[in-house]
């Protein structure tokens, strides 16, 4: 039998119902990453890796605005918008509550990192670290409350970032000015 008579009887290989693609790749790689961080090193150093790699990414997110729109510091309306945008480009649905001048509290329905952050709260080291370091390069300092996150089970995420010193809670990051942030790109 030649190999077309004998493929001829399968379906066609690119119309399976297959769940994979692009994104099944990215969550899955994700989510067994972190779940084997989690296990291997325990959650708090799981945490604390995560947190390094998002302080490179949010290194880069933070010139990337700047030069995008010619400044070299972001006011506290242009930082609020920017924190905003990278989030929903990256696939959340991040909106402000509330605001007052010592606080910002956002909002998410649906996470950037999908399904893959279910069970494994050591992602929402990316909001938590791009969050407060971009608002401490703005403002000099910055803490951040992740008070509900999809990650933990909730419906949505509720992230209180503050932008002056307040009472820390037992899960509160703080972040302070990089000293290189505030020089020229």
């Amino acid at each position: 039998m030649t190999p077309s008579v004998a493929n001829s009887a399968l379906p066609n290989i690119g119309a399976l119902d297959i769940d994979f693609d692009h994104n099944g790749l990215f969550n899955t790689l994700v989510a067994d990453m972190a779940e084997l961080l989690e296990t291997i090193a325990g959650a708090e150093d799981a945490c604390a890796y995560v947190s390094s790699i998002a302080a490179r990414l949010g290194t880069d997110i933070e010139k990337q605005y700047k030069t995008a729109l010619g400044l070299q510091h972001l006011n506290r309306n242009q930082l609020i918008e920017v924190l905003v945008d990278l989030k929903n480009r990256a696939g959340g649905a991040f909106f402000v509550i509330e605001q007052d001048e010592d606080r910002v509290v956002f909002g998410n329905c649906t996470c950037p990192l999908g399904r893959a952050a279910a069970n494994h709260p050591s992602l929402c080291m990316l909001t938590s670290n791009i969050f407060g370091r971009l608002a401490a390069n703005s403002t000099g300092y910055a803490a951040v409350d992740l008070e509900e996150t999809i990650a933990k089970g909730a419906a949505g995420c509720r992230v209180v970032l503050h932008l002056k010193r307040t009472e820390l809670g037992p899960d509160t990051r703080e972040y302070f000015r990089d000293d290189a942030s505030a020089t020229p790109a």
